[in-house]
């Protein structure tokens, strides 16, 4: 077994944020010596998999290997 583990995927995706948040999140990149993605990926990490109530939906709706719900044909297709 390694004692690095494996980089997860990156996948780039397109989202319009409000202003004042994304000054802050180039602050707070500037601040901790990241960049603005590493902020946003860290931050969206900790309120969505902490947020109890979506994560008992989530756990009721997932696919064969456990990462939740299947795409379908139409999703697959379509940019976020």
């Amino acid at each position: 077994m390694p004692i690095i583990n494996k980089q997860p995927a990156i996948v780039k995706r397109e989202y319009a944020i409000e202003e004042p948040v994304a000054l802050v999140v180039e602050r707070y990149a500037a601040f901790i010596q990241s960049a603005p993605d590493y902020v946003v990926n860290s931050a969206l990490t900790k309120v969505l998999f902490r947020d109890a109530e979506f994560s008992a939906g989530r756990s009721n709706n997932r696919g064969p290997r456990g990462r939740g719900v299947r795409k379908t044909a139409s999703q697959q297709g379509a940019k976020a």
